[in-house]
């Protein structure tokens, strides 16, 4: 697990926190254990606890439109409700698959049939993640040209699909 406060190294302190009854746990590595030690700064651990407990309770009120299902629910519980969760929790879940598998897309072997198509929306899912990137980064023409790509490889895309559907 990595450090809640660097997010960078791997966590290896828990401090846990009860106030007025509710225990909040924060999981610190060494060094950000050490800098709050070093400078005597418990006032800036005790506000990072109590800015962890605010998002906490954000997160909390996440829900799953489909089944119901808060983020603080799949925390403490580890399970999804249902397919809607890998979407509605998508934010949340990528680093958590990072992590754990080392990539969020599929890697492994493709159906041979269709594979024209997939590798099209694979194309499609390309693009339009390099045109959100490039909108975030305020690359504007970048984006636009990003844009321009897509729709034409979707209305390219609309006669394959239409023929595809035929044959079914």
């Amino acid at each position: 697990m990595l450090c809640e406060e660097c997010h960078e190294r791997e966590a290896a302190v828990v401090v846990t926190t009860v106030i007025n009854g509710e225990s909040t746990s924060r999981n610190l590595c060494h060094e950000c254990v050490k800098k709050y030690q070093k400078g005597g700064d418990v006032s800036a651990l005790l506000a990072a606890i109590l800015s962890s407990m605010y998002k906490a309770r954000e997160d909390g009120d996440k829900k799953c439109e489909r089944c119901g299902m808060t983020l603080a629910e799949f925390r403490k519980g580890g399970m999804l409700g249902c397919s809607a969760c890998y979407s509605t929790f998508r934010k949340e879940l990528a680093p958590m698959i990072t992590r754990i598998q080392g990539r969020t897309e599929h890697a492994g072997k493709r159906p041979r049939q269709n594979a024209e198509a997939q590798e099209r929306q694979q194309k499609i899912e390309r693009l339009r993640k390099a045109m959100e990137m490039a909108v975030s980064e305020e690359a504007f023409e970048e984006a636009a040209r990003l844009r321009d790509e897509l729709n034409a490889l979707r209305e390219a895309e609309k006669p394959l699909q239409a023929k595809e559907g035929e044959g079914t």
